[in-house]
């Protein structure tokens, strides 16, 4: 369930607010968001985000109270974009950004919606009347996050996806090898046997000649026989 939530109209005197003095707009917003994020931080809170659809909103309703010297309330969606749940509001004028912001704080409702832990975004808006600033403060809480729905699938036939590719042309075969002429490995050499030595044969034993017997002095009895045959030869 959306929510809206508004701020007490702040309203102080301008004598805070030095005669003539000029006014940057832009850096009292960033004090005033800088300010709010210390409150915060001091009470254990994360810091509000400056939201650019907030700062647009804020803008254009402090303008318009300037414009009419006085402040009240916008109707909190007007303008805004986001998906919000919950909506706040401050406005209120003053001589100086100190000043408002320590009357915001010291005000129940106003201080509220600045520790407010639902509020995660903030935009400030801010206008001069002369001496006067006019400021508006917009706070937001986004919607969760939904969950995504899930739908049944439906059975689908798949485009057929079809490629075409090149198949590779295939190598030609390798020719074959030219054999080389078999070198025949050279004979182990064999060492030659060595030849058959044939034993000379053993010569004959040398004939043994005994020795010529030594002359024998011829017997006295072959001597008279020489003799007698010598006689009868002659």
């Amino acid at each position: 369930m959306r929510k809206l939530v508004f701020g007490l109209i702040l309203a102080f005197g301008v004598s805070l607010f030095p005669a003539g003095a000029h006014a940057d707009t832009v850096s009292d917003e960033a004090s005033f968001v800088a300010k709010i994020n210390d409150l915060r931080a001091s009470k254990g809170l994360p810091a509000l985000q400056v939201n650019a659809n907030l700062v647009s909103k804020a803008r254009g309703w402090a303008a318009g109270m300037a414009a009419a010297g006085r402040i009240w309330h916008s109707t909190l969606s007007d303008g805004i974009t986001a998906d919000w749940q919950k909506l706040g509001e401050n406005v209120g004028m003053g001589g100086s950004v100190d000043g408002l912001h320590n009357a915001f704080v010291a005000s129940p409702h106003h201080y509220e919606n600045l520790v407010d832990p639902d509020f995660s975004y903030v935009g400030i808006g801010i206008a001069m009347n002369g001496d006067t600033m006019y400021v508006a403060e917009e706070l937001m809480e986004l919607m969760p996050p939904k969950a995504p729905v899930v739908t049944p699938t439906t059975a689908t036939t798949a485009p057929r996806v079809t490629t075409t590719t090149t198949a590779p042309r295939p190598k030609p075969a390798p020719k074959p090898a030219t054999p080389k002429p078999a070198v025949a490995a050279p004979a182990p050499v064999v060492p030659a046997a060595p030849a058959a030595v044939t034993p000379a044969p053993t010569p004959p034993p040398a004939p043994v000649v005994a020795p010529p017997a030594p002359p024998r002095s011829p017997s006295d009895l072959l001597i008279s026989v020489l003799e007698r045959l010598h006689t009868f030869d002659s």
